[in-house]
């Protein structure tokens, strides 16, 4: 059964879907449980710190400042 989403989604926000190996899931998830994060909160910054400090050279006119995870 489809149940669609309740809230508004900011239509300048994407979903994105990544297929991982076990292993690197798991690792994420051990990470993510260590922070008391979620594994998508986790990559969320995993890739805005990617796009800011590169590997090379950042992409920062597509990069906003990311907001603190709310409490």
């Amino acid at each position: 059964m489809f149940i669609p989403m309740s809230r508004p989604v900011d239509t300048e926000i994407k979903r994105v879907t990544v297929t991982l190996p076990l292993r690197q899931l798991d690792a994420l998830q051990t990470i993510a449980s260590r922070e008391d994060v979620s594994v998508a909160w986790l990559v969320r910054k995993a890739v805005d710190r990617l796009l800011r400090e590169g590997p090379d050279m950042p992409v920062a006119n597509l990069v906003q400042p990311s907001r603190e995870r709310e409490e």
